[in-house]
């Protein structure tokens, strides 16, 4: 057979699989848009549907035009350019096909789909060296990729085959099978991360091909052997028949011509014979050989199919183990959250607790005071009647005492009110989440809690107040004890936020420092 006619046999037979799957694919433009960063319009889409299409109806050369006015406007598209070279393929046009797909390994090597069709279209032109070569590279962009390992295994048959054929001297018109190589139909990219279910492994896909090359390496040998062993016969018969033309021609007589006849007949009878062996050898051999590459073909089924539940065994262990971590991990977080409501709940009591023994000091602290008053009271009018006899005496000294003393009450006057604003002003940047603001409020030497470092006191502050939705602070009841440049500042302070609300007594120990009073103390209770 010319190789033209083998090159067009093989062309419709890769057609013939294609159409068989053409179904079974759908183009996947969103899928490309997403692995190159191409946005996928409906526009996109429906062009795109419109262009499969007319492929499934045959109508190519509309296909291709309408392929090339979309590529004007996404040069870039993948799907596009996979396309184009599909559809000069099925024109006939491989060159131009092989240019495509060469283009797109360049631009996108991750994509094993332009490397198989290089190889369908180098193993339809007799260059089996380019097709093994592409497919090679497939494969090192997905190890695990089913039509890649399948036409890699056609491909190395018939390598095999044109080796015998070549050792042997076989004659080309032979009945040589021709590879069945698949031409994928769409560009779904490399997004297993180099598994495809369909697969056990890449261990299991190449055994697989390998056992395919080597049946179909065996079944051309055994071939190869019979049609040697024919050719020798047919060269044995063909000597003898020129003896035999030979030893006739010499007879002169006619005892001679009876024993060449009769020798003849006895060549003719075990040429026959011989023919008929050979024939019966051919056929033995070309059976074995298709029992053996059926039992090869199964064993290799078999493996597969072990292999196949083995991975499906593994694929569900996996599921019920992340269902059993996932339900592990519900009843930690459902434990961590218990804990968190239940030390809340004995902060609020150890506040509650807090704030009754400091309302009990404070009681305490009321009645101590009235009855100092009382003895002052009394301590005050035995001393009356002695103070009024010095009283005359000390008037001018008390006038010149009580203006000094009103000065300073009205200096300690504008402190308080400096003050109650600083406090109010620190509780409305607490309530509007004004961190700086808030922080702002504090001394210098602020005296942290639990001996925590500015920075880290800070820091915890910033969190807590704008981890809350919303925040107010009201505060009421301010007294007001000045002593110098420190004022000391007992009030009501109401909180509340999207998370709790809590009405406690508190104090504020504040610092003048320049004209600004500030916080240089912070503690629970009156």
């Amino acid at each position: 057979m010319a190789p033209e006619s083998q090159e067009q046999t093989s062309i419709h037979g890769l057609r013939g699989l294609i159409s068989k799957t053409a179904h079974k694919t759908a183009v996947l433009s969103s899928l490309v848009a997403a692995l190159f960063g191409v946005p996928a319009t409906l526009a996109h889409a429906s062009e795109m549907s419109d262009i499969n299409k007319l492929m499934r109806a045959g109508q190519y050369a509309e296909a291709l035009t309408k392929t090339d006015a979309v590529l004007a406007k996404h040069p870039r598209d993948a799907q596009l350019r996979f396309t184009k070279g599909l559809i000069l393929a099925e024109q006939n046009r491989s060159a131009e096909a092989i240019a495509v797909f060469t283009k797109l390994t360049e631009d996108f090597p991750d994509l094993p789909e332009p490397y198989n069709n290089l190889a369908v279209l180098y193993a339809a032109d007799g260059q089996y060296d380019k097709a093994r070569a592409a497919l090679d590279m497939a494969m090192r962009t997905n190890p695990t990729y089913a039509t890649a390992l399948e036409n890699l295994g056609d491909v190395y048959a018939k390598m095999a085959s044109q080796a015998y054929d070549k050792a042997l001297q076989i004659d080309p018109g032979a009945n040589v099978p021709q590879p069945k190589l698949t031409l994928l139909r769409s560009l779904n990219g490399n997004t297993t991360g180099g598994t495809v279910p369909r697969l056990a492994s890449a261990a299991s896909a190449q055994r697989d091909a390998k056992a395919k090359a080597d049946a179909n390496a065996a079944e051309q040998q055994q071939r190869a052997k019979a049609l040697a062993a024919e050719k020798l016969a047919q060269q044995a018969a063909a000597d003898r028949a020129e003896a035999e033309k030979t030893a006739i021609a010499k007879a002169t007589s006619e005892k001679e011509k009876a024993a060449a006849d009769k020798a003849a007949a006895e060549r003719a009878a075990a040429e026959k014979a011989a023919a008929d062996k050979a024939a019966a050898e051919k056929a033995a051999a070309e059976k074995a050989a298709a029992e053996k590459a059926a039992a090869e073909r199964a064993k290799a089924e078999k493996a597969r199919a072990e292999q196949l539940a083995a991975e499906q065994a593994r694929a569900q262990k996996a599921a019920a183990d992340k269902a059993a971590a996932e339900q592990k991990q519900k009843e930690l977080q459902a434990r961590k959250d218990k804990e968190q409501a239940d030390k809340l709940a004995r902060e609020q009591a150890a506040r509650a607790e807090k704030e009754k023994a400091a309302q009990a000091a404070a009681e305490k602290a009321r009645a101590d005071k009235l009855a100092a008053a009382e003895k002052a009271k009394a301590e005050k009018q035995a001393a009356a009647d002695k103070a009024k006899a010095e009283k005359l005496a000390a008037a001018d000294k008390a006038r010149a005492d009580k203006a000094h003393a009103d000065k300073e009450k009205a200096s300690a006057e504008q402190d308080k009110a400096a003050v109650l604003a600083a406090l109010s002003g620190w509780a409305k940047a607490w309530s509007d989440k004004d961190v700086r603001g808030y922080l702002g409020h504090y001394a210098g030497d602020f005296d942290t809690p639990r001996g925590a470092s500015r920075k880290e006191w800070a820091e915890e502050r910033r969190a807590r107040i704008e981890d809350k939705g919303h925040i107010s602070v009201k505060v009421s009841n301010a007294s007001v004890t000045i002593n110098g440049n420190t004022a000391t500042v007992r009030y009501r302070q109401i909180y509340n936020s999207d998370r709790l609300t809590v009405d406690s007594r508190k104090t504020l120990i504040f610092v003048k420092q320049g004209n600004r009073w500030l916080i240089k103390q912070e503690r629970s209770g009156g």
